[in-house]
């Protein structure tokens, strides 16, 4: 597990885990079980977004590239797309959470969204950062880019 922290403020201290692996632009998490990848929002992306309102999924049975959309989420602070950490098919959605899009806020890693079998996943992995120091650096970039954009609001 790595802790990320900023500031004092407990909303400012996030766990990672770092068997997964992140997709570094939207903070998509990928879980890599036999032969699917389990895909959802980290803590980090989770608290950035905001209270999130509304998940929209592309539907089962759809091949998505890797960096790809296959989904669109939206916040209070946040409009935008998911992006696929591998490519794929989509073999199943958590209706549970997209029908209570808010269960990732309150449990980011078990609030999973889509399962996907790869296309061709020892390739796709290979740029994501994963392991303690691989989410560690990607981490402190994005923290420093998250401070330029005066987005955090930890002290």
């Amino acid at each position: 597990m790595v802790k990320i922290s900023v500031g004092t403020k407990e909303e400012c201290n996030w766990e990672l885990p770092d068997e997964l692996y992140y997709h570094p632009k939207d903070h998509i998490w990928a879980k890599v079980e036999g032969d699917l990848v389990t895909v959802g929002l980290d803590a980090f992306g989770a608290y950035a977004a905001g209270k999130i309102q509304h998940l929209r999924t592309f539907p089962k049975g759809r091949k998505v590239r890797k960096d790809q959309a296959f989904g669109n989420l939206e916040s209070g602070k946040f409009i935008g797309p998911m992006r696929a950490p591998v490519a794929g098919e989509i073999v199943e959605i958590n209706q549970e959470v997209v029908s209570n899009p808010s269960k990732i806020n309150e449990s980011p890693y078990e609030a999973w969204i889509i399962k996907i079998k790869p296309d061709n996943l020892e390739e796709d992995l290979k740029d994501l950062p994963h392991g303690e120091e691989g989410i560690k650096a990607w981490m402190e970039k994005e923290i420093e880019e998250y401070k330029k954009k005066e987005v955090l609001k930890c002290d």
